[in-house]
């Protein structure tokens, strides 16, 4: 598949921490975007966008590494898990934790690398032939990411933790990452980022390795994407299969066309989307309890507050119980996705699911205002 998943380039900040530039609906991106005039281009340039991301993902800053635990300590000695956090309040956060840890270990330089800035971006090629399998390519590109991430620090950084934020971005052609890059270690030791321009030289090539790394992945999902059972029997064994396949989103227009239309087609369509937004809103649930009950034992261990051994076996009991049910509904709104996604297909091939949506409506119309009459 030509290109895929490339590490697009690298640049260094140096001066201050600014990270408005990872969040896409930031002033600054908007008005980038209104100096390319890019605002009326990028209806068309999200292609799929609308099925495979809700707008909530939009502007999302995350972070990474050991900047992760930093920022869900607060002020009150309680925790927060980040993805609790609002958007605003996670880049404060970041930002704060971000310039204490490099107080920790000043530099002697003159001007001192604040951020290795990285962009990690998707060929439509890829985005367009994920979206046609039903893949989300936000989430591809987020496990290639971390994955990318997490070989950095082993090959260069054993034994030791790396931090990082970054935030998705759908405004230009391609769907990318930018990605900011501490230049200390967890434990104070510099990150290199270097590159070749000769042989010989002494340093690393970091980015080079990275480069490596993202044509592995993008081998790796040229072979699944080739054939439909490789890739049911790769993401059904993704422990966020539930994420990582997504379902085409039904408006008010389509509803009511498949209310109208009383045929036992159309009305199976609408439970099994139903169904897919209630096990949703469920395994969301149940995600948000097992972080609370993470952030309750993170602060109990802060605090050295030690519970009793029956307890704690009776609580890890629970736990595991908990994460098996999970799984369970994952794997089920997986399958619920899969069968959804091929009658949909169906639907729309046999109706032509817009234009019929269409005349529906206007014929439910025209019912209406004769029965008025």
């Amino acid at each position: 598949m030509k290109d895929g998943q490339i590490f697009a380039r690298k640049s260094t900040a140096r001066g201050r921490l600014d990270l408005e530039y990872l969040d896409e609906t930031s002033s600054r991106k908007v008005s980038l975007r209104e100096r390319d005039d890019m605002d009326r281009q990028i209806g068309r340039k999200l292609k799929g966008f609308a099925d495979y991301a809700s707008k909530e993902a939009l502007g999302q800053v995350h972070a990474g590494g050991f900047l992760h635990n930093e920022i869900r300590r607060n002020a009150d000695g309680g925790s927060t898990a980040p993805k609790q956090l609002s958007n605003a309040e996670r880049k404060r956060r970041i930002t704060e934790a971000w310039q204490h840890h490099l107080a920790k270990f000043p530099s002697q330089a003159k001007c001192p690398v604040i951020a290795h800035r990285l962009i990690f971006s998707m060929s439509t090629e890829q985005h367009d032939a994920l979206v046609a399998a039903g893949i989300s390519p936000d989430q591809v590109l987020h496990s290639s990411l971390k994955k990318v991430m997490r070989r950095f620090v082993e090959k260069f950084h054993p034994g030791d933790s790396i931090g990082f934020a970054y935030g998705f971005h759908h405004d230009t052609a391609h769907l990318h990452a930018h990605v900011a890059l501490c230049p200390r270690t967890a434990n104070g030791r510099y990150v290199g980022c270097s590159t070749s321009r000769f042989k010989g030289g002494r340093h690393k090539l970091q980015m080079d390795q990275i480069r490596s790394w993202f044509e592995r992945e993008n081998r790796r999902w040229d072979k699944i994407l080739r054939s439909p059972q490789e890739i049911e029997h790769v993401v059904s064994h993704r422990l966020d299969s539930d994420r990582i396949v997504f379902a085409p989103r039904l408006n008010a227009a389509h509803l009511d066309t498949l209310r109208n239309a009383q045929t036992a087609e159309a009305i199976r369509l609408q439970q099994s989307y139903q169904s897919i937004r209630n096990l949703e809103s469920a395994i969301a649930a149940k995600r948000r309890f097992l972080t609370a009950k993470q952030s309750a034992d993170y602060v109990s261990r802060l605090l050295g507050r030690r519970k009793p051994k029956l307890t704690r076996t009776v609580e890890k009991l629970a736990a595991a119980v908990h994460r098996r049910s999970l799984r369970e509904m994952q794997s089920l709104l997986f399958r619920i996705k899969h069968d959804y996604r091929a009658a949909h297909a169906r639907y729309s091939q046999t109706h032509g699911f817009h234009s019929y949506a269409n005349r529906s409506s206007i014929t439910h119309s025209q019912r209406q205002q004769n029965q008025q009459l």
